[in-house]
């Protein structure tokens, strides 16, 4: 696990500039902090910073093959290298080192592009061709490594992390308005979008080649590709899971240096421990993080799977007091505003972790996968109505907005949708009327692409499989960026058994009734997990990962927060209607309406323009050299 960067002009005897190179590489410290690495070509440079996992001693990149024609730098862990390595070995290719990395440079050697849909891991690589003067950037099935670019001054600028890309561009850096109004709706941006104009996320399953002056982004896998096998039994589908669930945890179980697990108490990281548990060497670590308030706390769940598979259980207790003081620089290491207030106990616990160990397996992907969110049964119920005549799905969103509760306001807005629209606003965290009215501007521009993903995502006749594909290309990024961000701010790297590819795709196969049914969700998993887990852990209510943010708002951490929102000078009002905001401010402090939700977005969009653009209270931002602009750590 890394931090890659790199320049590459179209003009080959265009020199990079060494100095923003390097500037460029040390932003990405967090990431790597065990070395550094650089490779000066014919109009190219690549940066890298190592967090040294496999092959201690051998594995510095950027990284070469024999000749020195074909350059890497590398972010991830290829889970099936040995296996291609030792099938490149046959074919007549030299290794030098025993690391992961050197696969790539021989595989591309061999197979050309067509390589990369043999690896089976989390990578985000660039790979730089000396002899074609081609550069190519490529980023893991499902996202779980991030890779960003943009193209300015005949060049591409790539890097793990926006502000390491921002950093080298001589521009001033400006917010995408598009991404802003769909950070506000769903709580995250997705796909190739991100919150700085000009700046795009490669998407999952795609590689991007640069050659000639031309970027030729395609895709070479896809969720939605997968075809429905043959129905199985529960029992039958749940030996599969589990012989593949092994496998995967057994291969990414690999490293040089001491790992463990994110064990929460709930099912999903409960059955990573117990494979983990099975095949470790030695105790393995365990992490769970408590909170005061026993609403939100599952540390007797995590210590009772702890003690059940003998691990060496460790707990960090989180209290909401210093909460807000952190956001700064929380959102410096994850360059867009928080999607979820989860991302501040994430971090606290990745910090603790990493005292420990340099690898934790974590559960991520097992819900968007099997159908685990309650709101999965929402899309069978947009799916039915879309099939209503109209006017009884008017008639019912109206009885359903007469009862309490958010997933029945949710329903409310469903109902009249068709079912596409019901996918896309099945995910909405706030009302677009309302990011409308705020913004003064249509949602069309901000929720153009993931109409196209809905789209793409539909499975006729099976409305679960249609949200699954759906938030797998959405959803899952968010929670993989989180996790990715917030564990990499302390030099940990996050693994996730559930996104091996064999076992995904398999798992994108299975017959949706085997996933969601009736009132249950993710029945094969939690079949498997009675065999493994206990009782209470496989028949306990799913609690999500919350924080009381109506409260906090009042009269707690993030009251302070408000401030902000109400100041007209401040720098990122322009973007809001004052009149709006206030009011949504202040209804919420009277309590006559629960406003958490967008009050923790929208301070969230403040802080980021402090952080990011400046024009705060904030000491001013480093400059790259030769830089229009860029950052540094942040502290409020």
């Amino acid at each position: 696990m890394c931090g890659i960067c790199g320049i590459a002009y179209a003009d080959p005897t265009r020199q990079v500039d060494r100095d923003r190179l390097v500037f460029m590489r040390d932003l990405l410290e967090h990431r790597g902090p065990d070395g550094a690495g650089v490779y000066y070509g014919q109009g190219v440079g690549l940066g890298h910073r190592r967090l040294s996992i496999i092959d201690l001693e051998g594995g510095s990149q950027p990284l070469a093959n024999e000749d020195q024609t074909v350059w890497v730098t590398f972010n991830g862990e290829i889970y099936n290298y040995r296996a291609l390595a030792t099938d490149l070995a046959e074919r007549g290719h030299h290794f030098r080192t025993r690391s992961d990395t050197e696969v790539l440079v021989h595989a591309y050697e061999e197979y050309g592009l067509d390589f990369v849909s043999r690896l089976e891991g989390m990578f985000a690589f660039a790979l730089h061709d000396t002899v074609h003067h081609r550069t190519v950037l490529a980023r893991d099935h499902f996202g779980i490594k991030p890779l960003f670019y943009a193209l300015a001054d005949g060049g591409l600028f790539f890097g793990s992390e926006a502000k390491a890309v921002v950093a080298a561009l001589d521009r001033t850096p400006t917010m995408d308005s598009a991404a802003l109004q769909e950070y506000l709706t769903f709580r995250y941006v997705a796909w190739s979008r991100s919150f700085f104009e000009g700046i795009h996320r490669l998407p999952p399953g795609h590689l991007a080649e640069w050659e000639g002056g031309r970027l030729n982004v395609r895709r070479y896998w896809s969720v939605t590709e997968r075809s429905v096998s043959e129905s199985a039994t529960l029992p039958e589908a749940a030996d599969a899971l589990e012989a593949l669930l092994d496998r995967s945890v057994q291969s990414q179980l690999m490293s040089d240096v001491p790992l463990g697990t994110f064990c929460s108490g709930g099912v999903d990281s409960g059955l990573v421990t117990a494979y983990a548990a099975r095949h470790s060497t030695g105790a393995l670590h365990t992490f769970s993080v408590g909170f005061d308030d026993p609403a939100w706390d599952e540390t007797p769940l995590a210590r009772g799977t702890a003690a059940r598979f003998n691990t060496q259980h460790h707990v960090l207790r989180v209290r909401g007091d210093t909460f807000a003081e952190s956001l700064s620089r929380l959102i410096w290491y994850h360059d867009e505003p928080l999607s979820h207030p989860n991302s501040m106990p994430l971090y606290m616990l990745s910090e603790y972790a990493r005292r420990y160990v340099k690898v934790v397996l974590t559960g991520e992907g097992a819900d968007e996968l099997f159908g685990g969110y309650p709101r999965y049964h929402l899309a069978r119920v947009g799916a039915a109505a879309a099939r209503w005549p109209r006017w009884a799905s008017i008639v019912a969103g109206q009885v359903a907005r007469s009862l309490p509760g958010h997933r029945a306001a949710l329903v409310a807005r469903l109902l009249p949708r068709t079912f596409e629209d019901a996918i896309l606003l099945n995910s909405a965290y706030v009302d677009p009327h309302v990011v409308e009215a705020l913004t003064g501007r249509l949602l069309d521009d901000a929720t153009a692409e993931r109409r196209r993903l809905v789209h793409d995502s539909v499975v006729p006749n099976d409305p679960l499989a249609s949200i699954s594909r759906y938030e797998l290309q959405t959803y899952l990024g968010c929670a993989l960026d989180r996790m990715d961000t917030m564990s990499m701010a302390s030099g940990l790297e996050g693994r996730v058994p559930f996104l091996d590819v064999p076992l995904a795709e398999w798992g994108l196969s299975l017959p949706s009734s085997l996933k969601l049914s009736g009132r249950s969700t993710k029945r094969v998993l939690k079949l498997l997990a009675e065999r493994t887990l206990s009782p209470e852990i496989t028949r306990g209510r799913k609690s999500g990962f919350g924080l009381p943010l109506n409260a906090w708002f009042r009269s707690g951490p993030l009251a302070s927060l408000l401030d902000r929102l109400r100041d007209p000078s401040h720098p990122a009002a322009v973007h809001f209607d004052r009149r709006m905001l206030g009011a949504l401010v202040e209804s919420h402090l009277r309590g006559s309406a629960d406003h958490g939700e967008i009050l923790w977005l929208l301070s969230n969009v403040y802080l980021w323009h402090e952080v990011h653009l400046g024009g705060g209270d904030l000491a001013p931002l480093e400059r790259a050299p030769g830089a229009a602009y860029a950052l540094g750590p942040v502290v409020t």
